[in-house]
């Protein structure tokens, strides 16, 4: 089997989205570019982050918190971090959520200042970054009506498009810088409408992906996701995706080709005939990880081939 490029050849990479399909395309990266980014979303209003937003008025922390687990070599700094206390009023609150509160308070309120200091402590080769530092919150229409929060939205079915409120907030800088100078880009895997297309329509972010020049990859879901993308195929997430990103061009599109995944949800029907308009190739091979979700080792080695150009 052909060895991975990297670490240590100076490659870097650009994950986007949130939640647990991130952190795999994430522990995948780790093991063949130098120096990953990722770029999570800001939206997020339910659980310990929810609680923290409304408390003081912060960029949601949980998916930053878990990105830097995912990105961490120090397993017992990750344990620390991944700690939820179970009673009193810290009930339900990640400790790694109130360490990045703190630390962005001690650097007078910015939030990548604070990211960075955490990923320092953590030994990440690599950055962990909202797409805005301004909260905003992610609203849908659907053949219901309008909905308000990333949690509605997540649970509703038959979704039609989304938007942020604010909808012009400034991208953060530097993960627009990273994004321009990636060698491999990664969207997902993840939840369509409430982690990957968030980062997107923040608008340099949004701009910067459809202009990169380097491959940019979809992660396909394993299966549909009970609420908002219940009842889509791989087709009608790829024909969501270039709606909300006016001139986004996939390179590929990773699906996965193997085993029925387990877990709640469809598995993901793939209509291939029908992606040619969304994404210049398709590669489809077995991802699962054996169980519910993607193998990182598996991705990695597929990620190392868009890398080499094969």
């Amino acid at each position: 089997m052909t060895a991975l490029i990297g670490p240590g050849d100076g490659s870097r990479a650009v994950a986007l989205g949130g939640g647990h399909g991130l952190n795999r395309t994430l522990q995948a990266l780790s093991h063949v570019v130098d120096h990953v980014t990722a770029v999570v979303t800001a939206a997020d209003d339910g659980g310990s982050s929810g609680r923290l937003r409304r408390d003081l008025n912060v960029v949601p922390p949980g998916d930053m918190r878990m990105a830097l687990a995912a990105l961490s070599p120090d397993e017992g700094l990750v344990r620390l971090l991944q700690y939820r206390f179970d009673r009193g009023e810290l009930g339900g609150h990640s400790l790694g959520n109130l360490i990045i509160v703190a630390l962005s308070e001690l650097n007078t309120g910015d939030l990548v200042a604070g990211l960075d200091e955490l990923a320092q402590l953590l030994q990440v080769r690599g950055r962990v970054l909202p797409c805005t530092t301004t909260p905003v919150t992610l609203h849908a229409e659907t053949v219901n009506g309008s909905i308000a929060g990333q949690v509605e939205v997540a649970q509703t079915p038959r979704v039609r498009r989304v938007w942020l409120e604010p909808s012009d907030v400034p991208a953060t800088s530097a993960a627009v810088d990273a994004i321009r100078r990636a060698d491999l880009v990664v969207l997902g895997p993840g939840s369509l409408y409430t982690s990957i297309v968030p980062n997107l329509l923040v608008e340099d972010i949004g701009r910067a992906v459809a202009a990169s020049d380097a491959p940019v990859a979809l992660v396909a879901n394993l299966r549909e996701q009970p609420g908002e993308t219940e009842g889509m195929d791989l087709a009608d997430h790829l024909e969501a995706l270039h709606e909300h990103v006016p001139g986004l061009e996939l390179s590929t599109v990773l699906v996965h080709d193997g085993p029925d995944p387990s877990g709640p949800g469809k598995r993901l029907h793939l209509r291939a005939e029908e992606l040619a308009p969304w994404a210049g190739e398709v590669t489809a091979t077995d991802l699962l990880d054996g169980a519910d979700g993607h193998d990182p080792h598996k991705l990695a080695r597929v990620f190392d081939q868009l890398l080499r150009g094969a």
